[in-house]
């Protein structure tokens, strides 16, 4: 009798030790989205909406059908590709806070094929994508050259270069790109030729949402299974040892922050390829900074950042069937998306004030 009661106990005790390995990271996320969860919960009942109610129409909205389905992973993708180049660059040691403005590059660089040859046909497609890719690249390398050649501060020079980014494509659709006669701020319409596939009929699901699960997957091969991913790690924890294995820590440096301005850059090509068929002022709507806070929600992890940014956009699928169906206001959205980052920068502040940082991919 008391062997099998000691058996039990032991493997009692073996749960727990395997409770208490998860990472820092996740536990501090899951803390994060679970207080979010509370939080929103009594927002919703202090609006004098029944949470039943409420809990039937956000799942239906965000899961309950096809349509639903495809909305929430369009919500996800753009968050999900600039979250994924973000951790990237922190990887690899450099702080880069310029997602939205190399979001907005891969817009800019999405649109201009068509406008450099007009309707070529099956090529504009692969092209766009390109091109978007190698603006967002580009635009993230300018800081990584900066801080190698002046010391520049990646997190200053990331920052304000997202307002550049953003004033550049004002002026570009009220000026240069907007068509003759119109006034609106908004670039003409792509050619069918130019745009992403809808993969169903009847929704907004496109060929972007499979491509970015593409390259989480890709992130994820390369910083764990490849000789280079090794490297840049490597880079962010210690650029003194990369230097002691005779590397080049400069070269990582611009490497890290090409490869993510690229994957940032998509996060914009895709939006304008795959949903809005042109170049608009404010599409983004911020896409850029919310991708970096599920970078870090995920633990800085490409795998953890698809589940994130699934959260995000059927956050957003969810909160417009609310404000259809319930007359909760749309800036619910904004609210429950903030909530888990909010706490997260609580949670990890008091971590780190106790000598205990949540993440150490920089140090």
């Amino acid at each position: 009798m008391a062997e099998p009661m000691a058996d039990q106990m032991g493997a009692a005790l073996g749960l727990i030790r395997r409770a208490l390995s998860v990472p820092l990271s996740m536990r501090v996320t899951l803390a994060a989205f679970a207080g979010s969860l509370v939080i929103g919960l009594m927002l919703i009942g202090l609006l004098g909406v029944p949470l039943g109610a409420a809990a039937r129409v956000a799942a239906a909205g965000a899961f309950g059908d096809m349509r639903a389905i495809s909305d929430t992973l369009v919500f996800m993708t753009p968050r999900l590709l600039v979250a994924l180049g973000a951790l990237v660059a922190i990887r690899g040691g450099m702080f880069n806070l310029g997602g939205e403005g190399q979001l907005q590059m891969g817009a800019i660089g999405a649109m201009l094929p068509f406008l450099a040859f007009g309707d070529i046909g099956v090529a504009l497609l692969p092209l766009a994508i390109l091109s978007g890719a190698i603006c967002g690249g580009i635009w993230a390398t300018i800081p990584a050259l900066l801080k190698l050649w002046r010391g520049a501060d990646e997190v200053i020079v990331t920052l304000l270069m997202n307002f550049i980014a953003i004033f550049f494509l004002k002026y570009l659709v009220q000026g240069p790109m907007q068509p003759v006669g119109s006034n609106f701020n908004m670039s003409a319409q792509l050619p069918s030729a130019g745009t992403l596939p809808l993969l169903i009929e009847g929704t907004r699901l496109h060929l972007g949402v499979v491509l970015a699960l593409v390259v989480a997957f890709g992130v994820w091969v390369m910083l764990q299974h490849t000789a280079f991913g090794l490297a840049l790690r490597a880079s962010g924890a210690s650029p003194g040892f990369v230097r002691l294995q005779g590397q080049s820590a400069g070269r990582m440096i611009v490497s890290s922050m090409a490869i993510s301005g690229m994957i940032g850059g998509l996060a914009g090509a895709f939006e304008v390829l795959g949903v809005q068929y042109r170049l608009i002022d404010g599409f983004s709507a911020g896409l850029g900074f919310e991708g970096l806070a599920v970078a870090f929600l995920a633990g800085l992890e490409p795998m953890g950042a698809v589940v994130v940014s699934l959260y995000f956009g059927a956050i957003n699928s969810a909160t417009l069937s609310l404000q259809s169906q319930l007359s909760i206001p749309s800036a619910l959205a904004e609210i429950l998306s903030g909530l888990p980052i909010i706490l997260l920068a609580v949670i990890s502040g008091v971590l780190l004030a106790k000598g205990r940082p949540v993440w150490t991919s920089t140090r």
